[in-house]
């Protein structure tokens, strides 16, 4: 029954090769272990350096349910401080992000510099004469690391290296940003928020699920792209299609689109390409060099992944997305488009407005799969409904150079996602 105690060692029974418990989506115990075992424990995506480009520029994230501030310091360096006052625990910050000299708690004023030492304390004579600021400065993030401009952070001093638990992922991340002919990416157009009535790993499972496409966004795939083009594309995304559901090599999860150019399928050459893209692709090749300029352009324009680095980042056409769990049955996404430093201004208008077309709020994409994770949260509530299945593609799955893979349609990437979950739980 759902109203029993949770006990921790029910994780390796509730998380089966093809099937997973109800109840851990919808019960608040496990919520709680899942913050402990998993966001306190494992690495965090807070921030992208894009962000942070100055000293003094800032913006805050969490690392699970903690708030924390990520800064560029006096230095130049990468800060990460939690967001809490050492004298009684208020935010330090309020902005979402933006630009400073320093932090001041609103409630007593005690100032923090942007390495987060304590640099002023009002009345400070009313405090016992051992009291040293050296003591007192905001609390750092006990690791912070940084791929491909990403900005990871743990909570637990003992987590391993970042590149072991980014694993395969890791050349995904490199490639998202060497699309710029600089290897660098600018992102200074907003954020799109959203909050849902669901579990955070709705979120999670739907950012490598191939297998929705065609029936939640049927509308999109189906008459706007079929008006738009004047053909129909639905076999890129279909079960007959080519790209792959990839269960990574360090259990993070990949829908591969790589085997797929869409300027291909819709009759396009190279030679016939406007100008700007050709300037583009020239850009890339002078700055990557032939061979591996072909290899990122095959990303290009969306067609080359969906990534998930586990727990809560994901790449998805030009978008940061990050997945910000509040609560059991509710769940917070931010959603970033990104530029490319150095390239045309046609390809970073093309890639706002490809982010507006499917992922914006007035969009196709993001609203469809927000109603999903609504009606799944509703359906959850039937204690009848016991397991959920993931068995599609178990037995068709082939090893890769990066991982397990089977068709696009499949479940691959989801298992990955599981057993990576069920390690992070039992440690």
């Amino acid at each position: 029954m759902d109203n029993a105690p949770f006990e921790p060692r029910l994780i390796d029974a509730f998380v089966r090769e093809d099937r997973v418990h109800r109840r851990l989506f919808t019960d608040p115990s496990v919520f709680e272990l899942e913050i402990e075992k998993i966001f306190n424990r494992t690495w965090v995506y807070v921030a992208h350096e894009a962000e942070i480009e100055n000293c003094g520029d800032f913006r805050l994230s969490r690392i699970g349910l903690q708030p924390v501030i990520v800064v560029r310091d006096q230095s130049g360096s990468v800060r990460v401080h939690f967001n809490a006052c050492r004298h009684r625990g208020v935010t330090v910050c309020q902005e979402e992000r933006g630009h400073a000299k320093h932090f001041m708690c609103a409630y007593h004023g005690w100032t923090y510099g942007l390495d987060g030492q304590l640099a002023a304390v009002p009345y400070m004579e009313g405090h016992p004469a051992a009291f040293s600021r050296d003591d007192y400065g905001l609390h750092p993030a006990p690791r912070v690391a940084i791929h491909a401009g990403f900005i990871f952070a743990s909570a637990n001093p003992d987590v391993l290296p970042l590149t072991e638990h980014l694993g395969a992922a890791a050349q995904f991340l490199t490639d998202f940003v060497e699309l710029s002919p600089t290897g660098r990416l600018r992102i200074q157009s907003g954020v799109h928020k959203f909050r849902f009535t669901g579990n955070w790993k709705s979120q999670v499972e739907n950012s490598v699920d191939g297998y929705h496409a065609m029936a939640a966004h049927g509308s999109f795939l189906g008459p706007v792209l079929r008006a738009r083009l004047g053909r129909d594309i639905s076999g890129m995304v279909d079960g007959t299609s080519p790209t792959r559901s990839t269960a990574l090599n360090g259990d993070h999860g990949l829908l591969d689109f790589r085997m797929v150019n869409r300027a291909e399928i819709l009759g396009v050459k190279e030679s016939e390409l406007p100008a700007h893209l050709q300037d583009y692709r020239q850009l890339l090749r002078e700055h990557l060099g032939e061979a591996r300029a072909a290899e990122v352009l095959r990303r290009n324009g969306g067609d080359g992944y969906n990534l998930l680095v586990y727990p809560n980042l994901f790449l998805i056409g030009v978008q940061i997305r990050t997945i910000q769990p509040v609560s059991v049955g509710v769940t917070e996404v931010y959603c970033v488009p990104t530029l490319l430093e150095g390239a045309p201004e046609q390809i970073n208008e093309a890639r706002l407005r490809s982010h507006e077309d499917f992922y914006g709020p007035a969009s196709f994409g993001q609203p469809d799969d927000m109603e999903m994770f609504t009606r799944q949260w509703d359906g959850l509530q039937c204690e009848a409904l016991e397991w959920l299945m993931y068995d599609r593609g178990l037995e068709r799955e082939l090893p890769t150079p990066e991982g397990q893979a089977s068709q696009l349609t499949d479940e691959s990437a989801h298992r990955a996602l599981w057993r990576h979950y069920r390690r992070l739980m039992l440690a």
